[in-house]
């Protein structure tokens, strides 16, 4: 996963973090790790469907643009709920990170992280064979 539930906390505040893990009970003062880990890891999984064909996934040490990423989706996932819907922000927030990830996968934008090996050879490369005999050569153009 590329971020933790203290990245969450960190970027968000923990008022937050926790009325989004438990909108059912505003009394809470605990963060429900699981659901926070469970938003995370889809996150990560929908970070890493477009990042896959460019780069080595999962990546090992994220740098920071994934780990926020990460988290804006994760937020946003954890407010749609039965009783909650995301705000104005958070869906902007979400969309922003979507449009900002497929400009990866179009090779707009550049991460610092191992590149993908190319799947297979390279179109063009190896060599070239012809199943007919020249037509003109140096000895069919000699005199000319």
């Amino acid at each position: 996963m590329y971020a933790t539930v203290s990245d969450m906390i960190a970027r968000f505040g923990l008022t937050q973090i926790i009325r989004l893990s438990r909108p059912e009970d505003r009394t809470a003062e605990t963060v429900d790790d699981d659901k926070v880990l469970t938003a995370i890891a889809d996150a990560t999984s929908l970070v890493n469907g477009y990042i896959r064909g460019r780069y080595l996934v999962p990546i090992a040490s994220p740098p920071d643009e994934i780990v926020r990423a990460t988290c804006i989706i994760a937020r946003y996932d954890l407010a749609q709920g039965e009783h909650t819907d995301p705000s104005e922000e958070m869906s902007k927030g979400r969309k922003d990170v979507v449009t900002w990830l497929e400009n990866i996968a179009k090779e707009l934008i550049n991460l610092d992280v191992p590149v993908a090996a190319p799947a297979g050879p390279a179109v063009g490369s190896g060599p070239r064979m012809s199943d007919r005999p020249r037509i003109m050569s140096h000895d069919t153009l000699r005199g000319f």
